[in-house]
Formats: C-alpha cells, structure tokens, sequence
C-alpha cells in the first residue's frame, strides 16, 4: 500500500503498475480497501501461462483515496502525533510534485487539537485588547 511506497520512496510507473494490478487483478482487497483510483486501471487479468507477468501501462492518477485504519491511539497526544507525523509526509509529498489531501476522523475531529491553546490565548488576547482599548 502507501506505506510501503513512502518507505521504499516513491517511484512513481511502477508504483502505478503496482496499485492498477492491486486495482484489477485482486478485487476483493481492493474492495476491502474502499479504495478509489481516477482514472480507473485498465482491466489486466493474470494468466498462469503468463511467464512475464507484463502489465499495460496506465494512465497516471490523478485521484487516489485510499482510506487506513488506526489501531492503539487512545489518548489526545498519541493522535495529535499521528497527525503532525502525517502532515509533514503530506507536506514532504506536496514538495515533490504529489498534492494529497488526508482524511478522516483523526483529521475532521481532532486536528482542531493541534493549535488549540494558541488559538485560545489569541482570542483571550484579542478580548482583552477590546476591553482595555474601548
């Protein structure tokens, strides 16, 4: 999946062979996975007389959603690391050319973690400033 292709680096022709024949050839993972790939793979069968196991190229993605599942995080810090530690892969990615856009509850319900003592003390500031400048 895309862990293995951040820790081996990101090549990317053959990281698409990898996930169109993930995408065709093994539908019921690819199922489990709930994964969503645009342009859709083009159809490749394996055959056991097949020796070479040659994959047609496919068109590049050009949107991926592939959701992952969390296990052990049963405290704020523990998820709030999850999140920085993703962010930074996503802004590593995004520098080389791979906008990407994570998901999910850890993202929707507590990243608003991550800043929330800062924005508290900048709206007390802000409320404090009002009543002393008015």
């Amino acid at each position: 999946g895309i862990g293995w292709s951040i820790k081996m680096g990101l090549y990317i022709q053959r990281h698409f062979i990898i996930i169109f024949a993930w995408a065709t050839n093994d539908a019921l993972a690819y199922g489990a996975s709930q994964g969503n790939l645009k342009p859709q793979p083009q159809r490749w069968i394996h055959s056991p007389e097949d020796v070479h196991l040659e994959i047609k190229k496919s068109s590049p993605l050009i949107y991926t959603q592939l959701p992952f599942y969390l296990s052990g995080l049963s405290d704020t810090d523990s998820i709030k690391t999850l999140i920085r530690s993703v962010r930074d892969l996503c802004l590593k990615y995004e520098a080389k050319g791979l906008p990407n856009f994570p998901s999910g509850i850890p993202f929707l319900f507590w990243e608003q973690y991550l800043y929330l003592r800062t924005s508290l003390l900048l709206a007390l500031a802000c409320a404090l400033a009002a009543v002393f400048i008015v």
